[in-house]
């Protein structure tokens, strides 16, 4: 049998159209049809996750009711239970709190870091939610460790604004004797110009007086700029010992008032009285350059 190839390749210029319209046309039902049999799979799926989900509930109670049948001990109350573990989790989270607090208070005393720079969330806004479930010893140490933080704070905040104001004082200091170093130099240039055109014949001597006049006007204030920055030197550095020293002092001394919180919350978790836990931690803190915020805390956060 020979095909006429020559008769097929007229049939398919000559009705071209028509065949890439019917393979388009049957594209798109292919398309279709794959997009209605993905979503009837949807729809079976979550009919079959509805019957199953409401055949289980239908069927907890009694399996809960049997389980409590069986148990010759009684279950514990699933509300103790939540409570409990939100206290744990809420003391975990004011641990945490606290100890950047004690953080805040070393770094307010370290000029070299700007206000921006420090630990955010110092202050934290409105109550701690662990004042309405811990007890009543728990919630009073907490309140006058809070006391401490809030009386150190203001202090040594008040201390770091005055050693900034010393700081910008000798910035201004440093800006203005600048400033008269560049016109000095301005005027002796102008100066020079002017003996070069009194030479020539020029009258100057009026710009020459003002000239020196202001030359003179200009040292004059280069030499109080020198003392009052050297007084201002002198304050400046007295106000930055005291404010690293208070600071240090703030922190030790809010570190302490927490001991009283860390035992209540030890006692609520069951971990009893043991005031000698937190001997290691106060020694820390006292030693230049330690970390006393975040050795003890470390284990507490991963036993969360």
């Amino acid at each position: 049998m020979n095909l006429d190839t020559e008769l097929i390749r007229q049939f398919l210029l000559a009705h071209q159209e028509t065949i890439v319209t019917w393979l388009v046309a049957g594209l798109v039902m292919l398309l279709l049809a794959r997009f209605e049999l993905r979503r009837a799979q949807r729809r079976a799926a979550l009919a079959m996750s509805e019957a199953v989900a409401t055949t289980v509930a239908a069927c907890v109670p009694d399996i809960a009711h049997a389980v409590q049948a069986a148990s010759p001990q009684p279950l514990a109350e699933p509300v103790e239970m939540q409570r409990a573990e939100a206290l744990r989790r809420l003391a975990l989270d004011t641990v945490g709190a606290v100890m950047t607090r004690g953080r805040w208070l070393d770094e307010l005393g370290n000029l070299r870091l700007a206000d921006d720079a420090l630990l955010d969330g110092q202050r934290a806004g409105g109550a701690d939610p662990l004042l309405v479930v811990a007890p009543q010893p728990a919630v009073q140490a907490y309140l006058a460790a809070q006391r401490v933080f809030e009386d150190e704070a203001a202090q040594v905040q008040a201390l770091r604004r005055d050693a900034q104001r010393h700081q910008e004082g000798l910035q201004a200091l440093d800006a203005e004797a600048a400033h008269i170093e560049q016109e000095t130099g301005s005027i002796v240039l102008r100066f020079e110009q002017v003996n070069a055109q009194a030479a020539q014949g020029v009258d100057g001597g009026d710009y020459q007086r003002f000239l020196i006049q202001k030359y003179n006007a200009l040292g004059q204030r280069e030499k109080e700029i020198a003392q009052e920055r050297v007084h201002l030197q002198a304050q400046a550095r007295l106000s930055a010992d005291v404010l690293a020293d208070r600071a240090h002092a703030a922190s030790r001394r809010y570190r302490e008032s927490l001991a009283p919180l860390m035992e209540q919350l030890r006692a609520a978790w069951g971990h009893g009285d043991s005031p000698q836990v937190f001997d290691t931690w106060q020694h820390r803190g006292t030693e230049p350059g330690t970390e006393p915020y975040l050795a003890p805390h470390a284990p507490a956060r991963n036993a969360a």
